[in-house]
């Protein structure tokens, strides 16, 4: 079965916000409510049998079953993904070395020669450098070898898991594009096997999108030296693999490779010995040399992170090692490999985790200013992943939460379930020990949360949790849940109680709205003149703008008080992704930083998800206060 993205998109966003209505699911989507509710009801079988069902209930609300399937399930939809015509011929013309005239486009293709016209004109406009068009000799691709196997990979990738790629080539072949007419089966067996035994070697260990890709890379290698007569990448790649830590071992393990695949040529030997490198998702068994030559890089990376944002990393050996190999493979790699996350990974990180792509940005700057070398949004988002990580090993989430126990075992049972709460838990504080009867006559309860062994009842508007005195991982999951977003929405009340908003007519750049806020927190002596210059910075480096908002950021260094300003205008301003109509500058001083990571991180979190700004956006005509109102609830739910 072939799936339309527009089939697809529907389930990643329910898989984001399971609770999403129908509506508003129409409203993220840009189609028809019936649109939806007639893609759901296509997908209705086929999501069954991967133990998902969506199930739309009366008013318009869903509800969800199987839900951690869901990731399974899409990472399979991705090969069962509708191939489309404007990929078809761009593959098609990756694979011929001359020009290939539209009848013959259409012929192997099996579509219209119209069809065929008006997808080439679309693609030599969005690949002007690797396309040419010539009247009356038809259309090739000028690009060079390395660009073609990376557009190669790039396209094919997704249709490629990595479990069996002789079976999933075969699939490819039949469903979507005819590949076996170009790459031979023998290719792909020899590729696969030589996959294989780059697996079973101790010192690599490969994710499996880097295996994928290495994989590709071989066939479409194997291809082209068997139908052109000269096939080059380039000796480009010796000097860098002779400099590399272990650069002998990469050497020889590329030569056996290239001997099982038939590659018997030193550039293909140089070449993919860089490309193990280059694919740094790879766990290598001796780092040393790669911790030792990225230390001071590291070392003035985590400096700026702690002066930034108040967050010390010096003792975080997994990500001082994690990034040492990334960055050293980056550097060297620069613009040799062309394939990368598509756009809407890219924009899905910095969503997701909006505080370990700020990190990233630190590291970018750091690597322009040591290398000459600038970061491109892929690499961001993988410097972003590792940070994230390092940040989700020390989460802080500050005030205390008063919680009461409730226990109709006895005192010793609540007294046990307090002390390991306590233990487990350090931003929890039991404010008490009771009885079941004990708690039936007590006249007022004030706590932000009540753990009860037993059914209760209490006429305050405080949310209890049920647990047995064991307390299995399933009760205190539910408990660390329910701490963090309770220590975390306090404060973002508080903050966007206090926030000051500013109305806007129009303006002609990003640079006039953040000078508007940014002067407005001067004049009030929230901020240092230095503040502005930081935001604009910032920005230059990967620009913060999400659908119609813009979450600029400054320096903490040059915050004097912690303050968030709101920019309302009345008309949109054109920005890198988007077209802007609210503004969310927080400008954070390095000691709130400190005590309060975790809260700003879930605003700028927040902020990410569609769903708070489809219903942000609804609130455009209300007036100030009922605006604040509309937000912290929407933050803070």
């Amino acid at each position: 079965m072939k799936l339309l993205r527009r089939q697809i998109n529907p389930v990643k966003r329910i898989q984001e916000n399971p609770r999403i209505e129908v509506r508003e699911l129409a409203e993220m989507l840009n189609v028809s409510i019936q649109t939806v509710k007639t893609d759901l009801q296509l997908m209705a079988d086929v999501m069954k049998d991967y133990d998902v069902v969506v199930e739309i209930l009366s008013g318009g609300e869903l509800r969800v079953w199987g839900r951690e399937n869901i990731n399974y399930m899409l990472n399979a939809f991705q090969m069962m993904q509708e191939f489309s015509p404007a990929k078809q011929v761009t593959l098609l013309l990756t694979f011929h070395e001359n020009f290939v005239v539209l009848q013959d486009i259409a012929d192997i293709l099996f579509i219209s020669k119209s069809l065929a016209e008006k997808v080439t004109s679309v693609l030599l406009k969005k690949y002007p450098d690797e396309l040419d068009s010539v009247r009356r000799h038809g259309i090739r691709n000028i690009s060079s070898q390395l660009e073609r196997r990376g557009r190669f990979s790039e396209i094919v990738k997704p249709y490629v898991s990595g479990l069996n790629f002789v079976e999933e080539i075969k699939s490819f072949h039949m469903n979507h594009f005819p590949i076996l007419d170009f790459i031979e089966r023998a290719e792909v067996e020899r590729a696969a096997s030589a996959i294989n035994f780059l697996r079973s070697i101790e010192e690599f260990s490969f994710a499996d999108e880097a295996s994928t890709q290495l994989f590709l890379q071989l066939i479409f290698a194997e291809s082209c030296h068997r139908r052109w007569e000269n096939v080059h990448v380039g000796n480009w790649a010796a000097d860098i693999i002779q400099d590399l830590p272990e650069g002998n071992h990469y050497r020889a393990t590329a030569e056996k490779i290239c001997e099982l695949v038939g590659l018997d040529d030193a550039e293909e030997c140089d070449y993919f010995s860089y490309l193990f490198l280059m694919l740094r998702k790879q766990k290598i068994s001796d780092n040393t040399k790669f911790v030792g030559a990225m230390r001071e890089v590291i070392l003035e990376v985590f400096e700026k992170i702690l002066g930034r944002f108040a967050i010390d990393f010096r003792n975080d050996t997994e990500l001082f090692n994690g990034l040492a190999v990334h960055i050293y493979s980056t550097v060297i790699r620069r613009d040799k490999f062309t394939s990368g996350p598509i756009e809407e990974e890219i924009a899905g990180i910095r969503n997701q985790y909006p505080f370990g792509f700020e990190m990233a940005t630190v590291a970018a700057e750091v690597i322009l200013k040591r290398f000459s070398y600038r970061v491109s949004p892929g690499e961001m988002m993988y410097l972003a992943l590792h940070f994230q990580a390092g940040i989700e090993r020390r989460k802080n989430f500050g005030k205390k939460i008063r919680v009461l126990v409730v226990c109709h075992y006895g005192l010793a049972a609540a007294s046990l379930i307090a002390a390991r709460i306590e233990r487990t838990f350090p931003a929890v504080e039991i404010i008490d020990n009771v009885s079941m009867q004990n708690f039936l006559r007590m006249s007022q309860v004030k706590a932000d949360l009540i753990l009860s062994t037993e059914n209760i009842s209490t006429q305050e508007k405080i949310p209890v949790i049920y647990v047995t005195p064991l307390l299995p991982d399933s009760d205190l999951k539910q408990i660390g849940r329910f701490i963090e977003t309770k220590s975390i929405n306090n404060s973002l009340i508080l903050f966007v109680q206090n926030a000051l908003i500013l109305e806007m007519n129009s303006a002609q750049s990003k640079s006039e709205i953040f000078k508007f806020a940014a002067d407005k927190l001067l004049e009030k002596n929230f901020v240092t003149e230095e503040f502005f210059q930081s935001v604009m910075m910032r920005e230059e480096i990967s620009a913060t703008d999400i659908d119609d908002i813009a979450i600029p950021h400054g320096n903490p260094d040059f915050v004097l008080k912690t303050q968030l300003v709101i920019v309302r205008l009345k008309n949109s301003v054109r920005r890198v992704h988007s077209n802007v109509k609210l503004v969310f500058l927080f400008a954070v001083s390095r000691e709130q930083f400190e005590k309060n990571f975790a809260v700003f991180s879930s605003f700028y979190k927040r902020l990410g998800r569609v769903n708070v700004r489809l219903k942000i956006r609804k609130s455009e005509a209300d007036d100030n206060h009922a605006f604040k109102k509309n937000l912290a609830h929407l933050l803070s739910d």
